[in-house]
C-alpha cells in the first residue's frame, strides 16, 4: 500500500502545471504497522517507561501513598498499589505485545484516573508548584493519547 501526495509545479518548458505523484512506502498489506521495527521501539519505549514508573512506585509505596493522601485521592491505601500493578502489568503487556489492545486500555484508565487527582495545576497558588504540576498533567495528557493509538493498533492487527 502507498500513500500519494500530489504535488503541481510548472514544467520548465511551458506554463502549464504539471502533476506529479510521489509514493511513501508503507508496510505491505500482509506486514501490519504493529509488525514493523519502528513501532516495536515505540512499544518498548513507552511501555517499558510506564513499566519502570511503576515498579519505583511499588518500591516507595508508602512515599507514594503519602502523597496520594496530601492530593485526596480515595482510598490511597488500596488505590495506589492496585493502580500500580495495573501500570506495571499494562506496560508489560505493550512492550510484549500480548493482550495489547487491554494493556493499552489499562494504562489509558490508569492515566485518566490519577492525572486529574495528582496534577491538578489549577488548584495550585505557587507559580513553581503550578508549572511542574502543569508539565506533568500535560505530559500524561500526550501519554494518554499514545495509550488511545496503541490500543487502536492493537486492534486492527488481530
Amino acid at each position: 500500500m502507498t500513500v500519494a501526495s500530489r504535488l503541481t509545479s510548472r514544467s520548465d518548458s511551458d506554463d502549464e502545471p504539471v502533476e506529479r505523484t510521489e509514493t511513501v512506502s508503507e508496510p505491505a498489506d500482509d506486514r501490519s504497522v504493529a509488525d514493523t521495527a519502528l513501532f516495536r521501539l515505540g512499544r518498548v519505549l513507552f511501555g517499558g517507561v510506564l513499566a519502570f514508573n511503576a515498579i519505583d512506585n511499588l518500591r516507595n509505596l508508602e512515599e507514594r501513598i503519602g502523597y496520594a493522601e496530601f492530593k485526596g485521592a480515595p482510598e490511597p491505601d488500596r488505590t495506589v498499589p492496585a493502580a500500580s500493578v495495573g501500570l506495571l502489568l499494562g506496560g508489560l503487556g505493550v512492550v510484549l505485545w500480548k493482550l495489547p489492545a487491554a494493556a493499552a486500555l489499562g494504562i489509558a484508565g490508569f492515566l485518566a484516573g490519577t492525572t486529574p487527582v495528582m496534577h491538578d495545576f489549577w488548584n495550585q497558588d505557587d507559580p513553581e508548584e503550578k508549572q511542574q504540576e502543569q508539565i506533568q498533567f500535560l505530559k500524561n495528557t500526550a501519554l494518554f493519547g499514545a495509550a488511545l493509538a496503541f490500543a487502536r493498533v492493537a486492534r486492527r492487527s488481530k
